[in-house]
């Protein structure tokens, strides 16, 4: 009986992970025909620069021997850089290894997109299995986020957003621990906290935040406190007529739209609402409590909280252990004070999702995504695919219809509209128009590490795994109730939810490197490549003009080039840069402004020094990207010789350099320390 039962559930877990990759290949067709030759997204956006990840990953690990945490082949001019904030996708990075030698980079990242993908429908179906649910609501559970807008969003530009198997597998292993209680499930936690931290550095603060949440849903109980006061009835009196005053002025307020208003013969400036609408919101937060009066209890009968603590600190060192190389890079740059100093302010901090966004019909449809996406999108370049929350309509319906018979379980209920409020940022929009509501991210913002996800759209994700969950209860639960037509209304729930995700066709984008890039490409890596027009640019501000297709098309050439794109630099890096009086002028013309003349004599009269350091031997001009003005003064400045034009670039080199004095690099500290060299 045991081999029966063993030999069932393997068929079960074979039959399951066949139909996901079949699903993967029908949600990124028509990828799987073209996994050499194009990409789902633009390599001159993200998806050019994850690529690129990869390719840096192995180069300097095999080419180099070096340790794969740090470069020198962006921001070359200024010794290079550690990737310890770069969104670099060192676990990607290492299953790659193996297969660019044999498959080629692009086709590499298209394999490992795809597997990434399947890999995330297993998890949620072992997490879902673990729930109780049965092997097809399980798979559903698991389908459904597979093919959420969320995730085929993801794929045209955030590679590691895709890699979401890890957030599914923490819960997993947390789940397992609070049950057994074992040691080496504890240990499975931090190991599947490191993984996801290696896959994005982002998942592992949702798996600290996914964490707390499933843990106080397990011992923590929120009961509502029957006792009544007076002076909780005369309180509640007060705000209520406050509340109608405040609303009152609000309204008033938008009717009018004045600056100010006199009371009392005093003017009180009201330039925004942000600060009304907080005091109304802080006086219904009030108020809510005063008519709940919530009490908090711990609910632990069998007394495992004191051993579920000590496995908890347990999972956090095995966690701490392993990403300890990406802790000691913080470490440095904290000591050379290289941390970006991003501001959080409390206005102008990154917006969410917009609160309709969840209701909108899948932005990705090859019929009507084109008009849906943009209903609720903010009006900026990268708002496709930031910004997508979509759940799909017919999912939603079902989960309504099975919470509404109480079929689903509460705490995962608690768990999705946690993840879902931070989706939303910390102010509240609504159809494009900012509420002025502050929700539960505009305070978690503030708090250390946590912070540190500062695109509070992507919560949209655990969210959506939350969803995907629910509707595996409810389909579990409705199947019951519905045994004797079971299969009809599988099949048209099916249909349904095809006909309304269904992204296929998939628009391509040709991965083909410019011959240009052919002809300087060199093993030796000689000499540096400027590109112009270029910069610095982060995930958010840029100076100058930098095109992450450049460090998708060093994959080909390998040359170390000047300027460079990471997904956070440094203001210590951007002020090094602005220094150098030619970078300074390149950077401005790049950006299309003017220069003053003194500035640009004082980069004419630099052009040995910079050349010495900068070791620069080949100048590739866009044509159609670098104004005339920047071209002519990089000629001019440098001393430039044309040695190719086509109908996109100008090449040059440089004609009678100095003797190359590159600059020492900084970042080789981490790679020392982790190989225990450090002098």
């Amino acid at each position: 009986m045991l081999e029966r039962w063993c030999r069932a559930r393997a068929a079960t877990w074979c039959a399951a992970l066949v139909a996901y990759v079949v699903l993967t290949g029908v949600l990124t067709w028509p990828l799987p025909r073209h996994l050499d030759t194009h990409l789902l997204g633009r390599p001159s956006g993200d998806t050019g620069v994850y690529v690129w990840n990869l390719w840096i990953f192995r180069h300097e690990l095999l080419t180099h021997g070096n340790f794969p945490l740090a470069t020198d082949h962006v921001f070359a001019y200024t010794g290079g850089a550690d990737f310890s904030l770069h969104n670099y996708t060192p676990l990607a990075g290492l299953l790659a290894l193996p297969l660019i030698g044999m498959l080629g980079v692009v086709q590499t990242y298209n394999l490992l997109l795809l597997a990434f993908l399947t890999c995330s429908g297993i998890a949620v179906f072992l997490l879902a299995r673990r729930l109780g649910l049965s092997g097809v609501s399980a798979w559903a559970a698991g389908a459904l986020f597979m093919a959420s807008p969320v995730l085929t969003a993801k794929e045209t530009a955030h590679f590691s957003l895709v890699t979401a198997a890890p957030l599914a597998l923490f819960l997993w292993a947390l789940l397992r621990t609070l049950d057994s209680r074992r040691l080496l499930d504890a240990v499975l936690v931090g190991v599947v906290a490191a993984v996801a931290s290696y896959s994005d550095a982002y998942y592992g603060i949702y798996c600290g935040l996914m964490g707390l949440a499933v843990v106080a849903a397990a011992f923590l109980r929120v009961e509502r406190s029957t006792s009544e006061r007076a002076r909780f009835r005369t309180a509640g009196r007060v705000l209520t007529a406050a509340i109608v005053v405040g609303v009152t002025f609000l309204a008033w307020r938008l009717v009018h739209g004045p600056d100010e208003i006199v009371v009392a013969s005093r003017r009180i400036l009201v330039r925004t609402l942000y600060t009304p609408v907080l005091v109304l919101t802080i006086l219904l937060a009030v108020r809510g409590w005063l008519a709940w009066r919530p009490r908090v209890r711990f609910h632990d009968p069998a007394g495992a909280l004191r051993t579920l603590a000590g496995r908890g600190a347990v999972a956090v060192a095995v966690c701490l252990a392993l990403t300890s190389p990406l802790l000691v890079g913080l470490a440095l740059r904290s000591v050379d004070e290289r941390l970006p100093e991003t501001a959080i302010y409390w206005r102008s901090s990154p917006r969410g999702v917009d609160l309709l966004a969840y209701l909108v019909p899948n932005p990705n449809h090859p019929w009507f995504g084109d008009t849906t996406r943009q209903w609720f999108l903010p009006d900026r370049p990268d708002a496709y695919p930031e910004y997508i929350a979509a759940f799909p309509l017919v999912a939603l319906a079902v989960i309504a219809v099975a919470a509404w018979r109480r079929h689903v379980p509460r705490r995962w209920v608690v768990f999705t509209a946690v993840f879902a409020a931070l989706s939303l940022g910390p102010f509240i929009y609504v159809g494009g128009v900012n509420t002025y509501v502050i929700g539960p991210w505009a305070l978690l913002r503030y708090v250390p590490v946590v912070g540190m996800a500062r695109s509070p759209a992507r919560f949209a994700i655990p969210a959506a795994l939350g969803f995907s969950l629910l509707f595996g209860f409810a389909v579990n639960a409705l199947s019951h109730r519905m045994a004797h037509m079971r299969w009809a209304a599988g099949a048209l729930l099916t249909a349904a939810l095809a006909i309304e995700l269904l992204p296929a066709p998939r628009t391509l984008y040709s991965a083909a490197v410019p011959m240009v890039y052919e002809m300087i490409a060199s093993d030796n890596e000689s000499g540096r490549l400027l590109e112009l027009p270029t910069g610095i640019r982060d995930g958010t501000s840029s100076i100058g003009n930098f095109n992450p297709a450049t460090e998708f098309f060093q994959t080909r050439h390998r040359h170390p080039v000047i300027g460079g794109y990471l997904s956070r630099v440094s203001h210590a890096r951007k002020a090094m840069n602005r220094r150098v009086p030619m970078l300074r002028v390149v950077f401005g013309l790049s950006e299309g402004r003017a220069v003053a003349p003194a500035e640009l004599e004082e980069a004419r009269a630099s052009r040995d020094t910079f050349l010495r350091r900068a070791c620069l031997k080949y100048v590739l001009v866009d044509k159609h990207r670098a104004s005339d003005e920047l071209r002519d003064f990089a000629v001019q400045a440098l001393g430039l010789t044309r040695v190719h034009e086509d109908d996109e670039y100008l090449l040059y080199t440089v004609a009678a350099p100095p003797p190359c004095d590159p600059p020492k690099r900084r970042e080789r500290r981490l790679r020392w320390v982790l190989a225990g060299r450090l002098p």
